[in-house]
């Protein structure tokens, strides 16, 4: 697998994170469950500008986290298809080891979800650079279901996700 080069502006991961993998094969039981459990809710370590969003500044340092409206464009109107890209990411069977899902937005983004509350089954988000190794896996399972199960829509996020990070 070829590494897509490395977009300018997006901070360098300090060490890519080996324990990131997508599950095997999702059962069924597992996507009905989650699609019916999973709720999301922002960070403000992922947003530049968290007060926008409804969320309290940041209190301390971000570190090497990448930002929903700084780096991938994501905007306060957009919030509406959250809960609808998570359902595509579940959907497409972008589930992995210790609670992580992924998704990939309209515009070609993948966006990492990672638990935050596991009492609610609360997640938040963010995007993933073209650096990262796990981009490319999440893409080629979502490509090949958007093209067997997926809608036109579907079709068209996973050619606009293989144009922005430059797979092959």
């Amino acid at each position: 697998m070829r590494k897509p080069s490395k977009r300018p502006g997006l901070p360098p991961r300090r060490s890519e994170n080996t324990k990131r993998r997508l599950l095997q094969a999702p059962s069924n039981i597992l996507i009905a469950n989650m699609s019916n459990s999973v709720t999301y809710k922002g960070s403000p370590k992922n947003k530049r500008h968290p007060h926008l969003y409804g969320l309290p500044p940041v209190s301390g340092p971000r570190g090497d986290a990448t930002l929903c409206d700084g780096h991938a464009g994501f905007s306060p109107l957009q919030m509406s298809v959250i809960s609808a890209m998570i359902l595509r990411g579940l959907r497409a069977g972008l589930i992995g080891y210790g609670n992580l899902i992924w998704t990939v937005a309209d515009d070609g983004w993948i966006f990492e979800g990672r638990q935050t509350n596991v009492a609610t089954n609360e997640y938040h988000g963010y995007p993933l650079r073209p650096s990262e190794a796990i981009a490319e896996l999440v893409y080629r399972r979502f490509s090949a279901w958007a093209k067997d199960h997926g809608t036109i829509q579907d079709q068209l996020a996973a050619k606009a996700c293989k144009n922005r990070y430059g797979f092959r």
